[in-house]
């Protein structure tokens, strides 16, 4: 036999049970952060689409390059206006 004790822990006081959640709320962020992650997707699609199509439309590549970071500067202004109309409304 072992002198040492077993590692069993002790059994704690039951805790109090958890108001339960808002479903409803949790389901709305659910789905804005869904609509969110579909339009980020989509604004950075649109702008390496249209991007690789005028890399290859085009005949200079300095020019296409140029209107190319264009666009997709474009799409990083989107992105951001989105996050800030987002936290200017949680903080209403």
């Amino acid at each position: 036999m072992s002198a040492t004790r077993p590692s069993q822990r002790r059994p704690s006081e039951p805790r109090a049970p958890r108001p339960p959640r808002d479903i409803s709320r949790l389901q709305a962020r659910r789905r804005a952060a869904n609509r969110r992650r579909r339009l980020f997707r989509l604004d950075v699609g649109v702008g390496v689409f249209a991007a690789i199509v005028l890399l290859i439309a085009t005949p200079g590549l300095a020019i296409a390059a140029v209107i190319a970071v264009l666009l997709l500067l474009g799409c990083v202004a989107s992105v951001v206006i989105g996050r800030r109309r987002r936290r200017r409304r949680e903080r209403l």
